[in-house]
């Protein structure tokens, strides 16, 4: 169609650039997912819940580097590489401080006891960190063997400067496992290595859907998607933009129940939201008035975040 001829991906060096700013927050980030992976080969079973929270807890806060908030102008932008070291800083540090609902233990129980053949699913949101923290969440499902199979949903083509799409997701990999890519850190590099091979042996899949980019709620979703997602044992769905549709960007009362919201859905979901806009549902009222007395902006700051699920 229109982005497979000669124009492209037009936000294509845009998010090259938004790659490279990244680097410097890979090293907190490749250590964390290295421990993580030594623990599983080392046959530490009972850090494996541990382990998941914390990665599940990074892809969500990957979304601040949501390259729409922080456009990267330059190849070296020293503000933008400063700011990405930062962030992952905080995330390592207080990253279930900002979190206003956290459903971790329902979603660790929906995962740990799926049984055999399990499938998990993902929709991404953005292309850049993000994304490699979305792919770390994929290596460890596999890796652990809570999923047998990730399939990665990704766009038909870019919306927003940051959109992830297939072409996106092996440039990543191909950057971050070259030789030849200056000031990607030698852990993650060896961690990046690993997510070809994921793809050549089918444990990971991609999948491009021109519904990703329409302005329809999720339970508007086509029957080859519902179908689809009959058969997974867990929707990770990524950002906010995802999360608006997935409760029909609708202004509901900010503590009506996830779970009521999401009853269409037939698999167990999970939502990995930071929050950067006025939709939300199923934060507490105390919640709320913590964050409006810390932040009068905490609805679309980007500072606050959720961890939502459904998983009965």
């Amino acid at each position: 169609g229109y982005f497979s001829g000669e124009l492209g991906d037009p936000f294509e060096v845009q998010k090259q650039k938004g790659l490279q700013s990244s680097f410097p927050a890979l090293k907190s980030l490749a250590k964390l997912v290295q421990r993580a992976i030594d623990d599983v080969r080392g046959g530490d079973n009972a850090a494996i819940e541990t382990n998941f929270k914390a990665i599940l807890l990074t892809s969500l806060w990957g979304n601040r580097m949501d390259l729409s908030i922080w456009p990267a102008e330059a190849t070296q932008d020293a503000e933008s590489s400063a700011r990405a070291k930062d962030a992952m800083g905080e995330v390592l540090k207080s990253s279930t401080k900002m979190l206003l609902t956290d459903h971790s233990d329902a979603v660790w129980d929906a995962v740990s006891t799926a049984g055999d053949g399990k499938q998990m699913d993902l929709i991404v949101d953005n292309a850049g960190f993000e994304l490699i923290t979305d792919l770390c969440l994929a290596d460890f499902l596999v890796t652990s063997g809570l999923a047998k199979k990730v399939v990665i949903h990704l766009k038909t083509h870019p919306v927003f400067v940051s959109d992830a799409m297939a072409k996106d997701v092996r440039s990543h990999i191909e950057a971050l496992a070259s030789d030849a890519t200056p000031g990607v850190d030698e852990r993650m590099r060896g961690i990046a290595k690993r997510w070809q091979p994921f793809l050549d042996s089918g444990q990971w899949e991609l999948r491009e859907h021109p519904f990703w980019v329409l302005p329809l709620a999720f339970w508007e979703m086509p029957a080859d998607l519902v179908f689809h997602f009959a058969r997974s044992s867990m929707v990770f769905v990524k950002g906010d933009a995802n999360y608006r549709r997935q409760i029909g960007e609708r202004h509901w009362p900010f503590a009506t129940p996830f779970e009521d919201i999401s009853s269409y859905w037939a698999p167990h979901v999970c939502c990995l939201r930071t929050m950067k806009s006025e939709c939300a549902c199923g934060v507490p009222t105390q919640a709320q008035a913590r964050a409006e007395e810390e932040d009068a902006s905490w609805l679309v700051s980007g500072r606050y975040g959720v961890v939502q699920a459904k998983t009965k």
